[in-house]
């Protein structure tokens, strides 16, 4: 990470303190969180985001194949017993 990309980094997460600052937590509506995401989401490079981190969506597959053996009748096993 040069110098200049972690100076705008560091700009950047002050800009968000602020602004996060400007907010009630108690009263944060859900699409004031969602756009807190978004900002967020705005600083990664285009780059990364158009980068799929499980192409072949193997995690999903994982999560599908879990919750069917823990949805099958009978089924004795617990969330904890497949991680």
């Amino acid at each position: 990470m040069t110098k200049e990309l972690l100076a705008a980094r560091r700009r950047q997460w002050a800009e968000f303190n602020r602004w996060e600052r400007s907010l009630l937590p108690l009263h944060r509506s859900p699409s004031a969180c969602v756009a807190g995401v978004g900002a967020l989401y705005h600083w990664f490079p285009s780059r990364t985001v158009s980068i799929d981190p499980d192409p072949e969506k193997l995690g999903i597959q994982s999560m599908r194949s879990a919750l069917a053996r823990l949805s099958a009748p009978g089924s004795q096993e617990t969330w904890g017993s497949l991680l």
